[in-house]
Formats: structure tokens, sequence, C-alpha cells
């Protein structure tokens, strides 16, 4: 980190691969996250511990993924933890190396920099330059190109700035973009946005249909954004239906459940939260509601397909993540992993 931040902004930076700075400035913004996340500076006093740097010997010769850590790794969690807080620390310098990127005349790298300063201010040294790089995604929304409006729509929610102007813009992937700012998000017309969205094709900015808008770095996974946003501000479930029917057929996502790591979901997960917020009901229980989604979980194969043995090997390389996703999401909302369960509460002959 201290390497990049001494070298981002020289002339040469990447040589000849231009995509080079670009990729820096993002890798900079996922370590400015994960360090902004929180510190544990009594655990990072730790490192120089006896036990930690025995370890760190050991695990020198022969290392192993952190996946793979047990109990007996805890000397690596401290190492971690002191990575975390040099990282935070370093903070004000990185800001310091990148924000003259700014004005780089490569409209590629100008997103990757404001990103990257966006996430930066939100270091306590660095808070004040907060109204300074909202008036600049502000002013780069003017672009002619949707794609650079959209990342900058990004950055302006993320600065807490309304961008409610740009909720009419002709390009759908800018309107979706300003209608996530959180500033909006109990705004009428921004949410009418996303349930239009989520109701017509919730996947449409995953599979680039937005007129040659290539997807947007800053936002993975927008289907998943926009279902939770709708899933946290809209009470009427009745209101969410048409979006929840619409998700079950687009398969999977990735869902910030609280792990490190984004975790593989099915799409309707947010949906099937609020609407069964109890569990399936039995179907004299049931509303309406939830019988008909029950039903079009129930009739989703890719939900129940867990046999893939026998399909053709490119159909079983599909249907596994299909499988694993609908799993994971029925185990966390202690949903039943029985397709008749679901058949009984939609009233299936």
């Amino acid at each position: 980190m201290r390497y990049l931040a001494r070298t981002i902004a020289e002339p040469g930076f990447g040589g000849d691969d231009a995509t080079l700075r670009y990729a820096a400035l993002w890798f900079l913004r996922d370590v400015a996250g994960a360090a902004l996340a929180g510190v544990d500076r009594a655990m990072a006093s730790r490192r120089d511990d006896p036990d930690v740097r025995r370890w760190l010997a050991a695990y020198l010769r022969e290392s192993r993924s952190v996946l793979e850590w047990t109990d007996a790794d805890a000397p690596g969690e401290v190492l971690l933890a002191a990575a975390r807080t040099d990282c935070f620390d370093l903070l004000p310098d990185v800001f310091a190396a990148v924000e003259p990127l700014l004005a780089d005349p490569a409209a590629q790298v100008r997103i990757g920099t404001a990103a990257a300063t966006s996430m930066l201010s939100r270091h306590p040294d660095l808070v004040a330059h907060r109204p300074q790089l909202l008036a600049y995604h502000l002013a780069q929304c003017s672009s002619d190109d949707p794609y650079h409006r959209a990342s900058m729509l990004l950055g302006v929610g993320e600065l807490d700035g309304t961008p409610r102007q740009w909720l009419r813009d002709p390009h759908p992937g800018v309107r979706i973009c300003a209608a996530l700012a959180p500033a909006l998000a109990d705004d009428p017309e921004a949410i009418e946005i996303l349930l239009t969205q989520a109701t017509t094709n919730p996947g449409v900015m995953e599979k680039c249909a937005l007129q040659g808008m290539m997807s947007l770095t800053a936002l993975p996974h927008p289907a998943a954004a926009i279902a939770e946003r709708l899933c946290r501000h809209v009470n009427d479930i009745d209101r969410l239906l048409p979006a929840a029917i619409a998700s079950v057929p687009h398969g999977i996502t990735y869902l910030d459940t609280g792990e490190n790591d984004p975790t593989i979901a099915a799409l309707c997960e947010p949906y099937l939260r609020v609407i069964f917020p109890d569990g399936l009901p039995a179907h004299s229980a049931a509303t309406p509601t939830q019988r008909l989604l029950a039903a079009v979980v129930a009739d989703h194969d890719p939900a129940w397909n867990r046999d893939t043995q026998g399909l053709p090997p490119q159909d079983r390389y599909l249907a596994t993540p299909h499988a694993q996703a609908w799993d994971a999401t029925f185990t966390r909302l202690h949903l039943p992993t029985d397709r008749s369960a679901w058949r009984t509460t939609a009233n299936h002959a």
C-alpha cells in the first residue's frame, strides 16, 4: 500500500498497460473499506509477542489459506489486526497521493479516483474533504457518457448527496444509480424506479443490457442492492410481491449477510425474509401473498434440483451453484428445504 501511494501518480505507472492505474485505485478503495470497517489496536499491539513471532516463522515455512485456519492460528489474527491498523493509519497519505488524479485526462482514471477518494473520506482525518468531493462528483455527472454519470452518482450517494434530478435521466442505469442513493431511500419516485426495475427486469444491470453500459465496479451485484433497498423501505408486502416473483427465476446473487465477504444466495432471499418473517406457514394460516410466492418458489425447478450427476457437464456446472444458493438462503431464513412443504402452503395438488 505504501508503494502504491508513492508511485500511483507517477507518469510511468503501469508502463504500457493503462488499466493498471485504474485497477490499483480500486485495490486502494477495497483496502480502505476493510480498514475503515474497524481496527483493534489492542490486538495489533501484540504483533511482536513471542508466540506471534513463532507462529509467523512456522507459517512462512508452510503457509495455508486463512479459510483453513483453526483456533491454533489465533496469532495470525493478531497480524491481520496489525495490518488493518497500519492500513488505517496510512489512509490520509493515500488520499494525498491519489487526489490529484481527480483531474486526470482519462475518464476511467477519474472514475477510479473518485471511487477511491469517496471511500477514503470516511477516515476521521479526511471527513473535511467530503463537501468538495461531493461537488466534484456532481460536476462530473454532466458527462454525456451514461457509464460515467452512473459511476459518479454512486459516489454522490456514498457522500450523502441527494441526486434527485437524475431520477429522470434518459438512461435506466443512471436512474437506478441515482435512486440507490441513501438520501433517497424513502423518496417515492426513487422507490418507484427501483420497484419497476425489480419487477420488469431485476437482472438488467448484471446482464449488461443497459444500452452498452458495462458493469459498474462500485456496484458488483446491483439486483441484490435493489432488492435489499426495497425490502428495507417498502413496508407493504403486497406492493413487493411482483418484484419478489420476478426475483425467483433470476437465480443467484451475492448478499451482505454479515460475513467478511458477500455470500452466495438466491436473489429472492430479501423478499422471502420480509414475506415469511416467521417461517413458512401452513396453508390455512398463509396470506394470499404468501401462498402465491410459495407457489412460485415450489414451481422453480432450479431451487430443488440437487441430483445433478445425470446432467451433461455444462448443465451440471450451471445447476450446482443454483442449488448451493437456494440451500444457503433456506438455511439462513429457517425455511424448509422440502419442496412438498412449499406446495402444501401454496395448496398445490
